[in-house]
């Protein structure tokens, strides 16, 4: 880049330099023969310090030339895959660099070069990759968004396709969405997926989660498009990304302090100021932290600067800028953006705001607790609105627990942190006992506790070990798994004095839950309002649910009605009937 700066400056002092020049002459014939002479001389001065610009602009092009610079990265891709003529290229690009004819260098095209307007190359290049001309389609997001690129039945191209992805997006929605180029209706066969990433922590994390999501893909076998978990947790550049980031940033900049110890940090101020001059100069490095000053004074030797606010909530340039971080401080900031997140996503959570699609309700023992009841009847089709009651149990028992662990260990699967950790604070009087398995990404944890099974979240090694310490004593460990999965039989981990009561369900091993099935849309209006009706906010939000009983594998979809709501919306549906009697 300097040197690029340097030319311009010198090739505009030389233009400057030969004006100079041309004055100078056309004044020498305007002028007395006495002020020649001195004219002459400027002449030459002027003339001297412009060949001089020019033989030093001549040298720094002679080192530009000799500069062995790498090639545009997509140009190269597609130049050793064959060139235009093998290659579909869906992009926005307007033009690429070819290799010439001699294959010494290359000359700069328009993508339309064959008759083809710009707005309909993206098209025409497709059409060549389905009508089998060419055997290789690189599309980017901004050229790939409504193309069809799948084994299409119709296509005269219907060879299995391989998908190999460059860079994931850092939402696992939209990257779902560009699978979904690959992987559409009426295919002779399934795409194979490649996805391409390094081994650092934070785009190694997120690509696990995608590919979790890919094996769930069930377009084709269950007619949902959602078939598996919802992916708004693990989308990383959304609105609680954004305010994850913004809290990242006022700790880091001492402007709040942080929800979250952060990694590898103590309760003790001092690892935690450490941490923050760390992550300082690691920002000042990558350019998010701008103007970086040492202090004076009471503050001498720290380090200052400022956030613009564009980058307050740029999540994805963020994310971008730590992978050009050491291994160590990236992984630290990843995870405690990660862990902030979470918090963000729990309070949304306990407030009823977080969208999480269709839930899939899991449990240990899922069973009907009485007959479904048919609550309303439809006076125009006859279909009903029934509602089922279900017992739910979702502990694992102490037993099960270590044999999961034991398993572990036979299998030669294990890690050597894997194993049962105590929590280092009390909660509620007590400290709560965790099964840590490190899961299909090293460095990544599975978490079962006695009450709810395995989290949906998976825990880094360095979170585990802030929060948890390994413990050794089997008895201990034994006592307290079994101590705490009696106790969240009867009340949730809030304890007896919870604010909610018997209706809270968080941590809760044995729950009661509601599910209204059959005809919905009519009566969609009646349940709303009775739900908005609610106390708590968490109560007040309308959640389509999915679960499977575990003693005849009997599927039902429908609405999730809170305990404390049962009441109000059986009392909506019945003014329903009364008004249509």
């Amino acid at each position: 880049m300097m040197i690029v700066v340097t030319i311009l400056h010198v090739s505009f002092f030389g233009d400057h330099l030969i004006i100079v020049s041309a004055l100078s002459l056309s004044h020498q014939t305007m002028n007395h023969q006495n002020r020649m002479r001195s004219s002459t001389c400027v002449k030459s001065a002027t003339q001297r310090r412009y060949d001089s610009a020019v033989e030093r602009k001549l040298k720094i092009l002679d080192v530009i030339r000799s500069l062995d610079l790498p090639n545009n990265p997509l140009d190269d891709i597609i130049d050793q895959l064959g060139g235009p003529d093998k290659v579909a290229e869906i992009t926005g690009r307007r033009g690429m660099l070819i290799r010439t004819s001699d294959g010494k260098g290359v000359i700069y095209q328009a993508r339309n070069a064959k008759e083809v307007s710009m707005e309909m190359i993206n098209m025409h290049e497709k059409q060549q990759f389905m009508d089998d001309k060419k055997l290789i389609a690189i599309i980017s997001e901004a050229g790939s968004a409504g193309v069809s690129l799948h084994a299409d039945r119709r296509a005269k191209n219907q060879r299995r396709r391989v998908h190999v992805t460059l860079e994931l997006p850092w939402s696992a929605d939209r990257a779902i969405q560009q699978f979904g180029r690959t992987h559409r209706s009426n295919q002779t066969s399934a795409p194979q997926y490649r996805l391409l990433f390094t081994n650092l922590g934070g785009e190694k994390r997120f690509a696990s989660i995608v590919a979790k999501r890919l094996e769930s893909l069930g377009a084709l076998t269950q007619g949902d498009r959602r078939a598996g978990p919802s992916l708004s947790a693990f989308n990383y550049d959304s609105t609680y990304g954004k305010k994850a980031l913004t809290m990242v940033y006022r700790g880091i900049m001492e402007q709040d302090s942080f929800p979250v110890v952060p990694p590898r940090c103590s309760d003790n101020q001092a690892s935690i100021e450490e941490f923050i001059t760390e992550a300082k100069v690691a920002l000042v490095s990558v350019g998010i932290i701008r103007d970086a000053t040492v202090c004076n004074g009471k503050v001498a030797g720290k380090l200052s600067g400022r956030i613009v606010d564009a980058d307050m909530h740029d999540v994805a340039r963020f994310l971008n800028r730590l992978l050009g971080l050491a291994p160590d401080i990236q992984n630290r900031l990843f995870d405690l953006f990660i862990s902030i997140l979470d918090v963000v996503l729990h309070n949304a959570r306990r407030e009823g705001q977080l969208d999480s699609g269709i839930v899939d309700i899991k449990g240990k023992n899922i069973e009907l607790k009485e007959p479904p009841k048919t609550v309303h009847v439809d006076s125009l089709s006859g279909a009903s609105t029934i509602l089922f009651t279900f017992t739910i149990d979702r502990g694992v028992t102490w037993e099960s627990a270590k044999a999961m662990l034991d398993g572990r260990e036979n299998d030669g699967a294990g890690s050597s942190n894997d194993g049962f950790y105590e929590s280092k604070r009390e909660w509620m009087g007590r400290r709560h006992f965790t099964l840590a398995l490190e899961g299909s990404t090293e460095g990544i944890y599975k978490i079962i506790r006695p009450a709810i099974g395995e989290a949906l979240r998976e825990m880094p090694l360095s979170e585990l070990k802030g929060k948890y310490r390994k413990v050794s004593s089997i008895d201990k460990v034994s006592k307290g798994w079994q101590d705490e999965y009696d106790v969240s039989s009867k009340q949730c981990m809030h304890g007896s004095k919870c604010k909610v009561g018997s209706y809270c369900t968080v941590g809760r091993r044995l729950q009661e839950f509601n599910i209204l099935g059959g005809l919905i849309l009519p009566v969609w209006g009646t349940i709303e309002k009775a739900l908005a009706k609610q106390v708590y906010q968490n109560h007040k939000r309308i959640r389509v649910v999915r679960l499977v009983t575990t003693n005849d594998n009997q599927r039902i979809v429908g609405l999730f009605i809170p305990n404390a709501a049962v009441e109000s919306v059986l009392t909506g549906l019945f003014f329903i009937s009364w008004n249509f009697c």
